[in-house]
């Protein structure tokens, strides 16, 4: 288990000359700003599936509990993330990752004090079923700063629940602390805002997709009771 520490923000409008949006100008200008100011960085891009998973009565919800299956290339991780905190745009949570073969979940697979006092965990995986997915192309730059070490990630895709249906964009700014002081986190952002326009986000991509998803639902009921 580890503890997620991260800082969330939302990118504002930023349009190349075709007026599309486009993040390279973005991405140059990080770099360019971390060079100027002596940061050692690397950099590296993937693109990132997520499946996440729930009950139809919403059992993990209610145990404030987040699941999900990432998809990188050909390696696949199952994650749950508990109940933490957030302030303002910092997000604290704990996270437990296990690498897995292929997208099939495996609950047994996590520690049971994970789940609350008599969960049944085989039944509760018969149970989930994928409800939105948050896919994205990530940028990061792995930085280090005095003592701190800080994973800096740029995410452009969209959250769907499934074809057909309204997406939501994802256009987010995300910086996590691999080790060394939280306060880190908070200088790192106060530079990336003179070259990028960005806004604090309470809001985690799940959060968002789980908005979207339960929306949608509230839509179809209604439908369905005309």
């Amino acid at each position: 288990m580890s503890t997620e520490i991260e800082l969330k923000y939302q990118l504002l409008s930023h349009s190349d000359s075709n007026n599309t949006v486009g993040y390279e100008p973005i991405i140059a200008e990080i770099s360019a700003l971390l060079k100027e100011h002596k940061l050692l960085f690397e950099m590296h891009k993937s693109e990132l599936f997520n499946d996440y998973y729930e009950s139809d009565d919403l059992t993990l919800r209610k145990m404030e509990v987040g699941l999900r299956i990432r998809q990188k290339g050909q390696l696949f991780v199952q994650t749950i993330k508990t109940a933490g905190k957030v302030e303002g745009c910092l997000h604290q949570r704990p996270e437990f990752n296990i690498d897995i073969p292929s997208n099939q979940l495996n609950l047994s697979l996590f520690d049971q004090a994970i789940w609350p006092e008599n969960t049944d965990v085989a039944l509760l995986e018969k149970q989930l079923k994928v409800v939105f997915s948050t896919n994205f192309v990530r940028q990061t730059w792995l930085i280090h700063q005095d003592e701190s070490v800080i994973e800096l990630a740029l995410d452009e895709g969209e959250i769907m629940t499934k074809a057909g249906q309204p997406s939501v964009a994802i256009n987010e700014l995300e910086i996590e602390l691999v080790r060394g002081s939280e306060q880190a986190l908070f200088d790192l952002a106060e530079l990336l805002k003179t070259v990028v326009n960005m806004e604090p986000s309470g809001l985690s991509k799940a959060a968002r997709g789980y908005a979207l998803y339960q929306q949608q639902l509230g839509s179809t009921t209604l439908e369905n009771s005309k």
